[in-house]
């Protein structure tokens, strides 16, 4: 026999049960006089409470506990169940509903696959600026020591957009278009088209440090290191008195991430862009020998003689124009 059977026969029994006991008990109860109200109706004799009505609040009493018993546990069952399937729909209706914001919103930059892909420059209309690859971006950040909930970076990232790329802001707290619903829509339907990161990585290594640089860190900091055009990245000028080359060495790694839309890639764990600066197929992965070239190269562009405020942090946008004079913004102009 069954278990599901067992328990069908015991849940009938408790039901008929306490039915027959009811019965049988009303057998020989007396009939009260209908004008008689029942305030004033005479009470059970003590054979009677010593009897058959002790003997009915008993029976009934070991009957609800039977069916308690068995009703709990089947109700608890069926509730985890229900709740699961509540959930798997809830779920599925919204990555739906992300996959069409995706699709109308999105897929033009980083692909309708979420393979990546590009947009145009802020700064050059000739330039692509590279949109990274999404359907791998749980994989490529797992072992980065910034980034703990992967759900809660692709919020944040939409919320607040990345400031001074093509990355709009798409949370409406922020200016953007999108409500919370909908930003968590759009996060889920990301999350559930991730695979497995098994393209065969290019190491960068080969190229010379100024290459590297250029086709990784000048769009944000500018082709001389020094920002200026309202590019995001501050400038570099001065990096090498702020950082010793190990904490250089460990941004680059694991880049800077604030929580604010403002991030610095991480170049190792989590590389950001699907091809290299080389154009090769594959992504891109910055080992230590590579990131050692950047800093190398970092060093290269340092001016013989450093401002007074060097050692200080830069406001990302500001830097030189191209007569090596202090752009208007260093100057306080236009300043908030």
């Amino acid at each position: 026999m069954s278990p599901l059977v067992a328990v069908a026969i015991l849940a009938l029994a408790a039901v008929l049960v306490p039915v027959v006991l009811y019965v049988r008990s009303s057998r020989g109860r007396r009939r009260w006089v209908e004008d008689v109200p029942s305030a004033m109706r005479p009470g059970y004799s003590d054979e009677e409470l010593e009897g058959r009505i002790r003997m009915r609040y008993l029976t009934w009493g070991v009957v609800l506990t039977i069916f308690f018993a068995l009703a709990l546990p089947l109700y608890w069952i069926n509730e985890q169940r229900r709740l699961s399937n509540e959930v798997e729909g809830f779920f599925t209706v919204a990555v739906e509903r992300g996959e069409t914001l995706y699709t109308e919103n999105c897929a033009q930059c980083h692909g309708a696959d979420l393979g990546g892909g590009g947009a145009a420059s802020p700064y050059d209309a000739e330039e692509n600026w590279p949109a990274p690859n999404l359907a791998t971006i749980a994989a490529r950040y797992e072992n980065n020591p910034n980034i703990t909930d992967i759900r809660e970076y692709i919020i944040n990232t939409l919320e607040h957009g990345r400031p001074g790329t093509p990355m709009p802001t798409w949370g409406a707290a922020y200016g953007g278009p999108w409500n919370d619903q909908q930003i968590e829509e759009v996060a889920d339907f990301i999350l559930s088209r991730q695979v497995d990161d098994d393209a065969e990585p290019q190491q960068a290594a080969a190229l010379d440090g100024q290459a590297l640089f250029e086709g990784n860190c000048a769009r944000c900091h500018g082709a001389d290191g020094r920002s200026g055009d309202g590019r995001p990245g501050p400038s570099l000028v001065g990096a090498l008195e702020r950082h010793d080359r190990e904490t250089l060495l460990g941004i680059l790694r694991n880049g800077i991430y604030l929580g604010t839309g403002v991030t610095m890639p991480p170049w190792q764990n989590g590389y950001f862009y699907p091809t290299s600066p080389g154009g090769e197929d594959g992504p891109a992965v910055y080992e230590d020998a590579a990131l050692d070239k950047i800093v190398d190269y970092l060093e290269e562009l340092q001016p013989e003689e450093l401002p007074a405020d060097a050692g200080q942090y830069n406001t990302p946008g500001v830097g030189e124009d191209e007569g090596g004079q202090t752009s208007d913004a260093d100057n306080g102009e236009g300043e908030a």
